[in-house]
């Protein structure tokens, strides 16, 4: 597993944060049908600046998500603004 930080600024912070509420067709759902799981984060300052840690198999997996429709279709319902999206991969000395 690979450990990636992805931070990006969303149209409305509550909106995002109901998509990512547990439970059944939740964005842990779908990124558990990746192999991935996440914990999520706001910035304590700015409602629209939104953070994740996700554990991932793989970069290539996590890209193959952000690429299908249905992985599109959420960016889209939650606001996410695509332009802003930073990841950071984990690595080690």
């Amino acid at each position: 597993m690979m450990t990636i930080l992805i931070f990006h600024e969303v149209n409305d912070g509550n909106k995002w944060e109901k998509a990512w509420k547990k439970g059944a067709g939740s964005r842990h759902e779908l990124f558990a049908k990746y192999g991935a799981s996440a914990r999520t984060f706001r910035d304590i300052s700015n409602p629209n600046l939104k953070g994740v840690i996700a554990e991932v198999p793989d970069l290539k997996i996590f890209q193959a998500l952000m690429d299908t429709d249905e992985g599109k279709k959420a960016m889209a319902e939650d606001g996410l603004r695509v332009d802003t999206i930073r990841i950071l991969s984990e690595f080690n000395d």
